[in-house]
């Protein structure tokens, strides 16, 4: 019964086993185009775990980071242009482009629109397609946002003036502030409290059904009522500001509704500001690092300024921010609280939002010991000098185990049949001593190289006892000992010889 237990178990785990296999070879079928050599799985968590996002979200451009630790530079072409994102599905192409892409530093940085990411779980996903040489760039910067988003300002221009990323094509017209520097996101530009950003006014910049704005921010000081966004004609005004180093928000005529933040923003450290000025709801709501910060009750109507946008101060330049700026966004919707939050899931460097899969191998790339081989050569051209320095070490410690493995293996064979050998002719004597210590036909026993210390202390102790007036008297206690001491002696000479070298298995 116990032996058809087990055969019946083993059957099992191999039915099993094959069933997860086959499964395995079904769903690497399931590829979207054999010309894409490679391809990761790029999940979303929505739950507390991840991102929290409670409800569903929708067109929502995420950031997507790729470094050298969850993407293989080298599968893909050097400028990145055969980057492909596809839905869960594998079969619907999704809209992105490249921000920025550095093959050099294993860094970029891509925006894909989402149709829609899960509230409250961790099931949605996309697959990042690359490794073919052949094609083109499939960017597509103007289908990356939705219609309301009116304005997007990457800031990762390194001179000029920043560029509207948007069909819309709400390019800065003046810009004196300083661009090209490391940011929270790629580059960003720095405001000295001497210059602004201007954005001339335009169609797609009117906000009747409600108005969001959002951008990352670094403050290395409290500041005096300085103006980030400032729509403002003096007799009606939407005016995203600091003041010390509590945001603010206004939106309304002579007596605007105003929304203060109600902790400061810390200083030294970049911080996500975010408003969202809702007319259906009539509140305006500010939001800092994806959490409410202050709310107030908003007027009928939204204000549609004669001036220009102005950014960094007013239009007339006072007002001015001293600080950081990266990723300005404007949109001429609400957005809602879950839309914000993606948003600075995927563009926070420690944002909780997507988890990157494996590398997978498709049919476009080749036998499994062709991509293995590959893999090879990529590691082999990352590893620095002290990297194989350490791979030298190790190589060699491993070989010199493996030497130590057999050499003590084939020791050990030799020496238990030498034994087995001597203790055969040991137990067939009637006397003990009368086995020839001299002999070499136990050379490779260890128990015999034991007996022979003892035979000859004790053929020296005999000789030294007795004499021809008393030739069989006893050994003494003393003696005894002296005898038992060395065949102690041998027989740690003899284990000492069996572990030498061991230290280096281990």
């Amino acid at each position: 019964m116990k032996q058809f237990n087990i055969v019946k178990l083993f059957s099992v785990g191999l039915a099993a086993c094959l069933l997860l296999l086959t499964g395995n070879i079904q769903s690497a079928e399931a590829w979207w185009d054999a010309k894409w050599q490679f391809r990761e799985k790029i999940s979303f968590d929505t739950t507390d775990k991840g991102a929290a996002i409670k409800d569903n979200v929708t067109d929502v451009p995420v950031l997507v980071r790729l470094h050298a630790t969850n993407f293989v530079f080298e599968n893909a072409k050097e400028d990145g242009s055969d980057i492909r994102f596809m839905a869960s599905d594998d079969k619907s192409p999704l809209k992105f482009h490249i921000e920025s892409y550095d093959n050099k530093k294993k860094i970029a940085l891509v925006w894909v629109r989402l149709p829609q990411i899960s509230g409250a779980a961790a099931s949605d996903s996309i697959w990042l397609y690359y490794g073919n040489s052949s094609v083109q760039s499939g960017q597509d910067s103007l289908g990356t946002y939705d219609t309301a988003q009116a304005l997007v300002l990457h800031m990762a221009e390194k001179d000029g003036t920043p560029k509207d990323a948007t069909g819309y094509a709400n390019h800065a017209s003046e810009f004196s502030g300083k661009l090209g520097l490391p940011a929270i996101i790629g580059n960003g530009a720095a405001f000295d409290g001497s210059g602004k950003m201007v954005v001339k006014r335009a169609p797609s910049l009117k906000f009747d059904k409600g108005f969001s704005f959002s951008a990352w921010i670094k403050l290395p000081q409290a500041q005096s009522d300085a103006r980030l966004f400032s729509w403002d004609d003096g007799s009606q005004s939407i005016v995203v500001g600091i003041s010390g180093a509590k945001a603010y928000a206004s939106v309304g005529g002579k007596t605007p509704a105003k929304a203060t933040a109600s902790a400061d923003i810390p200083l030294q450290s970049w911080h996500h500001l975010a408003v969202v000025a809702d007319p259906a709801t009539k509140r305006l709501t500010l939001y800092l690092d994806g959490q409410a910060a202050g709310t107030a009750a908003l007027g009928a109507g939204m204000p549609s300024p004669a001036s220009e946008m102005a950014f960094g101060a007013d239009i007339s330049g006072k007002n001015a921010y001293v600080g950081e700026m990266d990723e300005v966004q404007i949109s001429s919707l609400p957005r809602t609280a879950g839309w914000l939050v993606a948003q600075l899931g995927s563009q926070s460097p420690d944002g909780k939002l997507m988890v990157f899969s494996q590398e997978e191998a498709g049919k476009g790339g080749g036998s499994e010991l062709d991509h293995a081989i590959h893999m090879m050569k990529v590691i082999s051209k990352s590893v620095t000098l002290d990297g194989w320095l350490i791979i030298g070490l190790c190589s060699g410690m491993l070989f010199l185990a493996i030497g130590v493995f057999i050499f003590k293996f084939m020791y050990l064979q030799k020496l238990n049949a030498a034994n087995a050998e001597f203790m055969e002719n040991f137990h067939s004597e009637h006397e003990p001593m009368q086995i020839d210590a001299d002999s070499d036909d136990h050379e490779d026993s260890s128990l015999f190289r034991v007996y022979k210390a003892g035979h000859n202390e004790l053929k020296r102790l005999l000789a030294k006892t007795r004499s021809e007036e008393n030739p069989d008297k006893n050994l003494s206690p003393a003696s005894i000992g002296i005898f038992e001491a060395s065949l102690d002696r041998a027989s740690v000479y003899e284990g000492q010889k069996m572990t030498s070298w061991l230290i280096v298995m281990t």
